[in-house]
């Protein structure tokens, strides 16, 4: 059984029934939408009341992400916030209580971006952990937990200690391996940091490459063709759901400025020679076409389905 990402569904568009069935065609056992929002910009319950009804016909759940959750960055909660009436725990408890009526148990967020960890990053997760700690109520009413992503900008290690400081009960981990590939973690590695926390895996694959004398670049790669090892990978999240997310983003990792660098404490020195020596072997070998997710969804596909 498997999860599928709605904009990892070739052709599938802006139209949610269109991508329940072509999710259901697929094979997925659910259909995860990158935010409530996309099922109905006003969140109608006659909406979604037809939506779920058209889902169980064709045996496939619905799922959807919060989106961003960062009470340090409000402009991204603009409609959290009136739906909270200028609230915006106000706004996610009402969200999460969508999600639980369509069979949510599980709505995973993102923190922030590349850019937002270069200004008041710390600020930022102790802003995300006091958020959802004031959440932690609802969600044990609702039955339901939140999941930090591993997005470009956090580490294994500050997922770890913000799953530690909230608690496990309200938070989790939906582990993006390619992202850990930005941060020069090591992805089996870091899935070792994170195991007991993931409960949701994203599938997919990548390559670095050398990019002049001062960076890597991360490139997409049909999985099994990348740096992730996802047989052990795998083994190590025995009960994570897997999800195909195709990524597009293409990032560049100043892995060689000292400055940035001693901006990156985290970093482990075997994991950081390791990627190093992908680079190397990967010489100058073309990425694939990145935007053309149908290169890569065949393999994903192979790989979920053969359990």
């Amino acid at each position: 059984m498997f999860s599928l990402m709605r904009g990892s569904i070739p052709d599938a568009g802006n139209d949610p029934l269109d991508a329940i069935s072509k999710a259901a065609a697929l094979g997925a056992a659910e259909v995860a939408f990158y935010s409530l929002y996309e099922l109905s910009p006003t969140l109608d319950p006659g909406v979604l009341r037809e939506l779920k009804a058209e889902a169980d016909l064709l045996d496939i759940a619905i799922a959807a992400s919060l989106d961003w959750l960062n009470p340090l960055r409000l402009d991204r909660h603009g409609r959290e916030l009136e739906l909270g009436d200028g609230n915006l725990a106000r706004g996610v408890r009402r969200l999460l209580e969508v999600g639980a009526s369509l069979g949510m148990r599980e709505m995973f967020f993102t923190i922030g971006t590349l850019e937002d960890r270069a200004v008041d990053w710390r600020a930022q997760r102790d802003a995300v952990a006091t958020l959802l700690t004031e959440l932690k109520p609802v969600l044990g009413d609702l039955g339901m937990r939140t999941l930090v992503k591993t997005h470009e900008e956090i580490t294994s290690w500050e997922c770890l200690a913000l799953v530690e400081r909230v608690g496990a009960d309200t938070l989790g981990v939906s582990y993006d391996p390619a992202n850990m590939l930005v941060r020069l973690e090591d992805p089996l590695a870091a899935t070792r940091r994170l195991a007991s926390h993931v409960t949701q895996v994203h599938i997919d694959d990548a390559t670095l490459s050398f990019e002049g004398d001062t960076a890597l670049r991360r490139h997409l790669a049909p999985v099994g063709q990348g740096i992730i090892d996802w047989p052990n990978l795998r083994a190590l999240l025995p009960t994570a759901k897997p999800l195909i997310e195709l990524h597009r983003g293409q990032f560049a990792i100043p892995a060689f400025d000292p400055t940035w660098l001693a901006s990156q404490p985290y970093i482990q020195l075997a994991e950081y020679a390791a990627l190093i020596r992908s680079a190397v072997r990967q010489g100058h070998q073309p990425p694939i076409d990145q935007n053309d997710i149908a290169l890569r969804l065949p393999a994903a596909l192979e790989l979920v389905k053969e359990r």
